[in-house]
């Protein structure tokens, strides 16, 4: 029996070591580009690494027991205590990117909606062809505004243009407050599986750091 496992020492090893390959090219497109400053593509990298946290797991328990060389084992030991700093440090990341994310959110549609009441403030202001035209250039400054001979019936589409946009902005405004349950679900699912994820590469760490412990005290 005892031969029949050592047997499947070297299977146990290559399987870990094909698991963190794998896991580490998809580290690699994860990452890059780096994009830090942008909450979206934050809280995407903290829900892909969790979603991918059992690979490296397994990776390295795999090769934890297939692993005869102390060097290696020594390690992937500091190396679990890494990868479970690194899980917790997702929670953080993931609550405040989606914070900005909704801050970023509510302030344009606010910007949006409040350039839409100047601009209509101004359309009603405006009394000749000129006046007219030189909001319409505001609006399109890359057409060529063309010759207004009924400034009202412009102004009168113009306004019904700016109503559309601004009731469009209230129903995404709308939407996106019903949505906010569904993003809070996201990040606690989201910090619960990285707080299980690092506890889960702790342990690794602290098993393996008595084994390496021993083996030191041991080797003396």
């Amino acid at each position: 029996m005892a031969q029949s496992h050592s047997n499947l020492e070297p299977l146990f090893r290559l399987a870990g070591y094909t698991l963190l390959t794998l896991f580490t090219l998809d580290l690699l497109a994860i990452f890059i580009p780096l994009n830090f400053t942008n909450p979206v593509w934050e809280f995407q990298l903290a829900n892909q690494l969790v979603e991918r946290a059992p690979v490296p797991i397994l990776g390295l328990i795999f090769v934890l027991i297939g692993e005869a060389q102390f060097r290696i084992f020594k390690f992937l030991s500091w190396l679990s205590l890494l990868g479970g700093v690194l899980y917790f440090l997702l929670i953080p990341l993931s609550i405040s990117a989606i914070v900005r994310i909704e801050q970023q959110s509510s302030a344009q549609i606010a910007t949006r909606l409040e350039q839409i009441q100047q601009l209509k403030e101004q359309i009603n202001k405006a009394q000749t062809s000129a006046d007219v035209a030189a909001i319409l250039s505001r609006v399109s400054p890359q057409s060529t505004p063309p010759t207004i001979e009924n400034p009202e019936a412009v102004k009168q589409q113009l306004l019904a243009s700016l109503s559309q946009n601004e009731r469009s902005l209230q129903v995404q405004a709308a939407s996106r407050e019903n949505n906010l349950g569904t993003q809070i679900e996201n990040t606690i699912k989201i910090c619960l599986g990285a707080l299980i994820s690092g506890t889960f590469f702790l342990i690794i760490w602290q098993k393996t750091r008595k084994i390496v412990n021993q083996s030191q005290f041991g080797s003396h």
